[in-house]
């Protein structure tokens, strides 16, 4: 990455959502522009589905490029709003074989694989044919594709890795109008791990919340994670299948 493009990633910290449907088709997606969408409620999945090969999955990318000294450019909190207004951007896609894709894979267990590249094989990635939106916002890139099989992944794709993504989290205030993500901070995550779980969790805000939800989005659709989930009544729990990171059957994330 040249050091123009690593200094425009810095300065727009305060240009909080920009959003390109396809690398060759890009366009400016306002979230106050996105509708609800009109998706079932994720349900657990079925011991066959457990075991399936070559099961659906919604893939993010995120941009891991790192300054000279080894730091990562991005912070957590930038990625973790870029990968969710990505995600949202999916799930609303207009386009009638991502809407295709997106409701079989919402229909059964709701796989989320959160993958990590840099530079020029992030360029690469995001300029495949396959589906899928791109957002940035503040220091952080990420794309989501329309669910793919890993036998249906392209090589650049398929190659790209899974595990070690680690950024850091620079403790600033979100926005007052943030959908607020409790997260389990005694699994120790990675932030990969972290964002596959508030990914989840605003999915089902989306579909069992449909009034909140146009709201939020009204707003900016802004998240934060934040630590501790509180006793009490949840609007939103996930239970994660333990297949990456931590056991079966963990409250990974909450929303009140």
């Amino acid at each position: 990455m040249s050091d123009e493009i690593r200094g425009d990633l810095r300065a727009r910290r305060t240009r909080p959502y920009d959003v390109s449907m396809s690398s060759s088709s890009p366009s400016e997606l306002p979230a106050a522009d996105l509708p609800a969408p009109d998706l079932p409620i994720p349900r657990p999945p079925t011991p066959d589905e457990l075991a399936e090969r070559d099961p659906l999955a919604l893939i993010f990318v995120v941009d891991n490029t790192h300054a000279p000294d080894g730091t990562p450019l991005a912070v957590a909190e930038d990625a973790l709003e870029a990968a969710m207004h990505a995600m949202v951007g999916i799930l609303t896609d207009p386009r009638p074989e991502v809407a295709d894709r997106v409701h079989q894979w919402a229909s059964g267990p709701i796989r989320k694989l959160v993958k990590r590249a840099r530079a020029k094989r992030w360029t690469q990635i995001n300029e495949l044919d396959d589906l899928h939106v791109t957002a940035a916002s503040g220091t952080a890139r990420v794309i989501v594709f329309a669910p793919l099989r890993p036998s249906e992944q392209p090589k650049p794709l398929r190659e790209a890795q899974v595990s070690g993504l680690e950024l850091p989290w620079d403790g600033r205030p979100a926005p007052e109008d943030a959908l607020t993500v409790h997260v389990n901070e005694a699994l120790g995550m990675s932030t990969g791990k972290t964002i596959a779980q508030v990914g989840h969790a605003v999915q089902l805000f989306l579909a069992q919340e449909p009034d909140r939800a146009r709201q939020w989005l009204d707003r900016g659709g802004h998240v934060q994670a934040v630590a501790g989930i509180p006793e009490g009544d949840h609007v939103v729990e996930v239970i994660d299948a333990g297949f990456t990171e931590i056991p079966p059957n963990s409250l990974t994330a909450a929303i009140v």
